[in-house]
């Protein structure tokens, strides 16, 4: 009775640790989804610049704003740049 009553209190404790776990991966997946938009939210938020390539252009940028369909921001050259996400093809960042 006693070996049971382990067995069952290991399997709880183990059961607990990887719903835990699970849940630390949903976190991690969720950013790996979209990482273009993770990388886009992260420079708003750190102020920090991104470079964005799109149709063989490379645009140097910190955003200052997102939305559903464009990304918003601005450099030294240009107060307004304005870039659909669609046309993305990827991203540089230094955090």
């Amino acid at each position: 009775m006693i070996k049971l009553k382990k067995l069952m209190q290991a399997l709880l404790i183990t059961s607990i640790v990887a719903a835990g776990s699970a849940g630390a991966a949903d976190t991690t997946a969720a950013t790996e989804k979209d990482p273009v938009r993770s990388t886009l939210l992260e420079s708003k938020e750190k102020n920090k610049g991104v470079t964005v390539h799109t149709n063989g252009n490379n645009i140097a940028m910190v955003v200052t704003g997102l939305d559903d369909k464009y990304v918003i921001g601005r450099n030294q050259q240009a107060s307004r740049i304005i870039i659909r996400l669609d046309r993305i093809d990827g991203i540089s960042a230094a955090f």
